[in-house]
């Protein structure tokens, strides 16, 4: 159960999109706003460098202060910590919190969203991560899921329907499959292998639906079984909703820092507001 929002402030539009996302979420909640004062660079995406070190927390305050003020329902705290702003978001980062960050418009090289804060955070933290566009069309409806059968893929689904449950919104579950790239010597691939092929997928996402429901019978599911790459089906039903999860396998060691290739395409060509769920920190 998510019991805070805790949301990457630095007063520029992409921090400006999350705070409004994680307002409209935490209604009679505890939002938090932290500010992290970069000192180890200057070209961070949403952090501002150590110049502004001695001003940022009276900034900070009034921002909270009049955040406060707008939003009576949200219990809003304030935060300013030295240091590199994935090790401080990572470590404010628990299960039941969820980390809010906002990301630039694409009208740079891809290279630079690679290694944005919300790519590189979503792989390195603790709990689930939020990563939001900035956006000025009118907001999505309907939750959509990846979902494969997976930890990673389980815990974004029970994320995701507390979600569904809470904003009475539909819930779309996704699951996409292909072929395999290369066939053994001995083996045709004909219509009656592949359509085992596809039952079988069918199957996994059955499962997913069943567990979905087991969660929360009273939220509306419907599900997609796709044939073809997965992060092009998921992006493409994103486009209409309101927020698309996805999991992550967790892993240790300095792979811990990087999303799977489907999440990390998801998060590169983001349409949407798109939660990222790390299984190794979910029960």
């Amino acid at each position: 159960m998510i019991e805070k929002a805790i949301v990457a402030w630095d007063g520029r539009p992409p921090s400006r999109a999350a705070l409004k996302w994680a307002l409209e979420r935490s209604s009679g909640g505890e939002l938090m706003m932290v500010r992290v004062v970069d000192r180890t660079s200057e070209s961070a995406d949403y952090f501002m460098p150590e110049s502004v070190a001695q001003t940022a927390p009276i900034v900070l305050q009034s921002d909270a202060d009049r955040v406060q003020e707008e939003h009576p329902s949200v219990t809003v705290r304030s935060e300013v910590v030295p240091g590199d702003p994935i090790e401080e978001l990572k470590r404010l980062s628990t299960e039941d919190a969820l980390v809010v960050v906002g990301t630039h418009r694409r009208d740079g090289p891809t290279v630079r969203y690679e290694w944005s804060v919300g790519a590189r955070l979503a792989g390195a933290a603790n709990g689930p991560v939020a990563i939001i566009p900035e956006n000025d069309g009118p907001p999505g409806d309907g939750i959509v899921v990846g979902v494969d059968g997976s930890a990673a893929a389980n815990a974004a689904i029970r994320f995701a329907v507390l979600e569904a449950d809470r904003t009475g919104e539909e819930l779309h579950l996704i699951h996409a499959w292909q072929e395999p790239l290369m066939w053994p010597e001995t083996a045709v691939p004909d219509i009656e292998f592949l359509q085992s092929l596809e039952d079988i997928h069918r199957s996994v996402l059955d499962e997913s639906v069943a567990l979905a429901r087991s969660i929360s019978p009273d939220v509306r599911v419907r599900s997609s079984l796709t044939r073809g790459a997965p992060q092009w089906a998921l992006l493409d039903a994103a486009r209409g909703a309101s927020l698309l999860v996805v999991g992550n396998h967790g892993v240790h060691g300095i792979k811990r820092f990087l999303l799977g290739s489907v999440s990390h395409s998801l998060v590169l060509n983001i349409q949407s507001p798109t939660v990222v769920v790390n299984a190794a920190r979910t029960p």
